[in-house]
């Protein structure tokens, strides 16, 4: 009903109840409250309706895709933040993905100290990390999974999928729960749950020596690794030992992967 249509209806009610004795200013006051409710009323309804689709605060990529499927960048509010930019992949595997991790050709340093990596850096459209706090949020507001692209200098691509992926937050050292390895990568990563971030100023490793400079990235370091995603970008084959963007399961710890991407979305 059109908004002319419900004051004239307001209006005429008004005048039955009150006949010929209107009283001018209470008519118009009571007309001006009928209406301010039904604003606030329609508005709550539209509010509602529209809590999933487009205009709405998506919480993630895969809530966003239920109104957007173009790949992007967007604004998403996880629980208990004002929101931040992320990368949407809205094709891959159904879509609905938000990346965290992508590395294609070694312009953007990834040894870096641990302010870079609990903020996130690079660019969100080419190489980048997400950040460490990010991540803490986006996983603990629900029960994600992880894939786990990779390709080598010769366009072979092999993938991870983790159907538990979680980064809990700074004071635990971002500690990774990380399980349920299925694809034809090999399992690389499933020996890095429970363990903390370490950084090259942070060392929260089980080894006598700090992992992350060692093996020049950031990442939850064990007693090393068996991957390191962020680890130098060598291209290809390399003399020195496990300090590439290694999956040891697939080329070993001497070579240097070409491309990755790590992303997640609700399970």
């Amino acid at each position: 009903m059109h908004m002319d249509l419900l004051l004239t209806a307001f209006l005429l009610s008004f005048v039955q109840s009150y006949g010929k004795e209107i009283n001018k200013e209470k008519c118009v006051r009571d007309v001006a409250d009928k209406v301010a409710n039904l604003i606030t009323e329609t508005t709550n309804q539209c509010l509602v309706s529209s809590s999933t689709g487009f205009g709405a605060r998506p919480s993630d990529c895969g809530e966003l895709r239920k109104s957007e499927n173009k790949s992007g960048v967007y604004k998403i509010y996880p629980d208990g933040t004002s929101g931040f930019n992320v990368y949407c992949d809205m094709k891959s595997f159904g879509g609905g993905w938000t990346l965290f991790q992508r590395r294609t050709n070694g312009f953007v340093g990834f040894y870096r100290d641990w302010p870079s990596y609990k903020n996130g850096f690079g660019n969100l459209k080419e190489d980048f990390w997400l950040g460490n706090e990010y991540l803490n949020k986006l996983t603990e507001q629900g029960y994600y999974k992880l894939r786990i692209d990779m390709w080598d200098f010769d366009n072979n691509h092999r993938y991870a999928i983790y159907n538990t992926f979680v980064v809990k937050n700074e004071m635990s050292g971002y500690k990774l729960e990380v399980t349920g390895y299925t694809g034809n990568a090999g399992d690389s990563f499933g020996a890095h749950n429970g363990y903390r971030f370490s950084t090259r100023d942070r060392d929260n490793d089980t080894y006598g020596h700090n992992c992350a400079e060692m093996y020049k990235g950031g990442w939850w370091y064990s007693r090393c690794h068996s991957s390191n995603l962020n680890g130098k970008y060598l291209k290809g084959k390399h003399s020195d030992y496990a300090n590439g963007v290694n999956w040891s399961h697939w080329k070993g710890y001497y070579y240097s992967l070409k491309a990755t991407r790590m992303m997640i979305r609700r399970a």
